[in-house]
């Protein structure tokens, strides 16, 4: 088992997506990620770096990588101390499976006082696998490949879909959109939650562009697609990136 990690980021902000957006968690950004979606929006988080910038109330500081499982979780321990409330210990990236035995190690042997989300964009499934033990609620992407410049992951998304059935997780499923998405790749989506997850929500969350949060997709366009996903799955929302609102990391 891999007993270091690569550490992006440890912070204290509010959860701007999906189910438990406006909640005031504790992220934990682990570098690196396998994907590179067109539209990601931590592209720093990408490789493993080579410093951890912690954030906290007293100030920001860094500290070198690599982490080792009781030194990340002395550093979490330290920031909920300073910085309650806080509703969830968020794991985020990057994407935090891509280091799934370090995590594992992290959890296992100094399991925190918080519950643990897990954020993943649901294609390593073996990985997912090692870590529902450690985490209640997981937030699942589904990559569309018409938006991300990837190539479709359809089979693995099924697959993480139907381990965290099985787990019988707190799950919530997010799908990025812009004016680019296809209307049929949102189908898509929609009929596999609906399918292995149907109390699951499904979160059509719009894509911004920079500087100044603009939507990138058209009301109109949205309309469409939440119609036609919300034929075929009972709970479809449209929730924006609270976080790129707000202005806040």
């Amino acid at each position: 088992m891999r007993r270091e990690g690569n550490v992006s980021e440890i912070f204290v902000s509010f959860q701007g997506e999906g189910l438990h957006a406006g909640r005031r968690h504790l992220f934990v950004r682990l570098g690196g990620c396998p994907l590179r979606c067109r539209y990601c929006d931590q592209p720093e988080s990408l490789l493993p770096t080579p410093v951890c910038r912690i954030v906290g109330p007293d100030g920001e500081r860094t500290r070198p990588n690599p982490f080792t499982p009781a030194v990340l979780a002395a550093e979490v321990r330290m920031l909920a101390a300073l910085a309650p409330p806080i509703h969830r210990l968020a794991l985020t990236g990057g994407e935090p499976l891509a280091q799934a035995e370090f995590v594992a190690a992290w959890l296992a042997d100094h399991a925190p006082a918080l519950p643990v989300l897990l954020e993943t964009a649901g294609i390593l499934p073996e990985r997912l696998a090692r870590l529902l033990p450690f985490v209640e609620t997981v937030s699942l992407d589904l990559k569309c490949p018409s938006n991300t410049g990837e190539r479709a992951r359809w089979e693995e998304h099924e697959a993480c879909l139907g381990l965290l059935a099985a787990a019988k997780r707190e799950v919530y499923v997010k799908m990025p959109v812009d004016e680019e998405t296809r209307v049929e790749e949102v189908e898509r989506g929609a009929r596999l939650v609906a399918a292995l997850l149907p109390a699951a929500p499904l979160f059509l969350t719009p894509l911004t562009r920079p500087p100044a949060a603009a939507l990138a997709i058209s009301p109109g366009t949205l309309e469409r697609l939440h119609a036609r996903a919300s034929a075929l799955h009972a709970d479809v929302r449209i929730l924006p990136q609270i976080h790129k609102v707000l202005g806040i990391l």
